[in-house]
């Protein structure tokens, strides 16, 4: 990655868009300390070098692509590891903690997952269960890579509309996302990048336009923008006789 230079406010969400293989989540690792950049990143007006791995834990909570398969475990578990930031002793879980991890499955809406062997749950009920680990985390700053990933459109809202309701009480909150125009109606800045530079970046209504999905993701596409939010219209191409020829 090159040339990489932005600030997320406090209370800001910002999202990070791109096509696969853009460095999205490798952006995000460098953050959450998974990967040694060069450079610097500060946090809190401290280089993310300078804190211990306990006290950069109590400021950044984060959801990325590297749970262990067929590490089995209990819902309720993995989402009570979050937790463990905040812990005093060898015996870290306490009445409050359980507490909290309760109040956060009732919010996420899957409470009912609690007990269920977290490697048997969908791919959706998994990311959710992740996210709400993060929650558990109570930190600062939230990273998540693809929070909405593999959810219908219900609990794409749902889920974008927690983590909006999470910067309205001062958290900063960093999403790798897909769905662009998901993002532009929920997220205060936009960050686009591809082979691992910036191409754009600032408001949402600033930053997506035709000329942009040209040169980034290589469509043809109409954007009108509709309150907060556009929408995109694929210019469609005619390929019958090219997929007739394909098949034959």
């Amino acid at each position: 990655m090159n040339d990489i230079e932005f600030v997320v406010k406090k209370g800001e969400m910002l999202g990070i868009i791109g096509p696969n293989g853009s460095g999205k989540t490798t952006l995000l690792k460098c953050i959450a300390r998974s990967i040694d950049p060069e450079g610097a990143i500060i946090v809190l007006g401290r280089s993310s070098k300078e804190y211990t791995n306990e006290e950069y834990a109590k400021i950044v909570s984060s959801m990325l692509p590297n749970w262990p398969n067929g590490f089995s475990m209990k819902s309720y578990e993995v989402v009570l590891m979050g937790c463990r930031n905040r812990a005093c002793s060898l015996w870290w879980e306490r009445d409050e903690d359980i507490k909290l991890v309760e109040e956060i499955l009732n919010l996420m809406g899957i409470y009912h997952l609690s007990n269920r062997d977290f490697d048997t749950l969908s791919s959706g009920e998994q990311r959710k269960i992740l996210i709400a680990k993060s929650l558990a985390q109570k930190t600062d700053i939230i990273l998540l890579d693809e929070p909405v990933a593999y959810l219908d459109l219900k609990h794409k809202i749902e889920v974008m509309d927690i983590l909006k309701a999470l910067t309205q009480l001062g958290k900063t909150v960093i999403i790798s996302i897909h769905e662009i125009e998901l993002a532009c109606s929920y997220c205060d800045k936009i960050l686009v990048l591809n082979r691992g530079k910036i191409i754009a970046y600032g408001r949402p209504r600033d930053v997506i336009n035709e000329d942009l999905l040209r040169e980034v993701y290589g469509i043809e596409a109409i954007v009108k923008w509709e309150g907060d939010g556009p929408i995109i219209i694929p210019k469609t191409k005619k390929l019958k006789n090219e997929v007739v020829m394909c098949l034959k």
